[in-house]
């Protein structure tokens, strides 16, 4: 009964205003595909569509055990690795699309979310240093049987060796064993290493949703 009032342009352009306020370059916005109204309004306000992501979903299928090659080791995420995983994060996705550097100040935020549990990050690392990660969300129990990856990273050095996969494997089963039966994730469409490593562990697309952009300054 609200639409067509100009609720959601007035919204928009107040956002617009205090990402500029706080000095933002760019803005991004995500919309489900099919939000038919959308995708004008954005357009109008300067907006251009710049990705299509993926939402695929693992549910209740088979899930090997992940397999690691010598030298490389399984485990979890412990207190004073935080300025490590900010590294490994930057490192991994520096100068992919929509992606902004972290502080170590926002990682140790980002650890402190109630979805967030501390072996829910999982490292391959090289003696003690962590070369890959993945990192774990899930519904805070009772009754909570679903589980999200947040990121899936290898630092670029590591790449190639499998260890994406391995850690990936890794995080599904942490969930797994924590009562998830059905786990999400989201992935850029254009990273198509990505989708075949989420495709090849059972992941499977269940719904689209696309990117817009625009400059701060309009």
């Amino acid at each position: 009964p609200h639409r067509r009032q100009g609720i959601g342009r007035a919204l928009l352009r107040r956002a617009t205003a205090r990402a500029e306020e706080l000095e933002a370059s760019v803005l991004h916005v995500q919309v489900q595909v099919g939000a038919d109204e959308a995708g004008p309004l954005l357009e109008s306000e300067g907006f251009r569509r710049a990705r299509r992501y993926l939402n695929m979903t693992w549910h209740r299928a088979e899930l090997p055990l992940p397999e690691i090659g010598p030298g490389h080791l399984l485990r979890c995420f412990e207190e004073g690795d935080e300025q490590a995983l900010t590294e490994l994060q930057n490192a991994s996705f520096g100068g992919s699309w929509g992606f902004s550097p972290n502080t170590i100040e926002e990682i140790i935020a980002k650890l402190a979310f109630k979805t967030s549990f501390p072996c829910g990050v999982v490292f391959v690392a090289d003696g003690r240093t962590p070369v890959a990660y993945n990192w774990t969300f899930r519904t805070v129990p009772p009754g909570g049987t679903t589980g999200w990856i947040g990121m899936t990273g290898v630092h670029p050095d590591y790449r190639r060796l499998g260890l994406g996969r391995a850690v990936l494997l890794a995080g599904m089963t942490y969930l797994v064993q924590n009562g998830a039966e059905m786990v999400r994730l989201e992935v850029d469409d254009l990273n198509a290493a990505a989708k075949q490593m989420y495709w090849l562990a059972g992941f499977r697309v269940t719904r689209e949703s696309l990117w817009y952009e625009r400059s701060a300054d309009g």
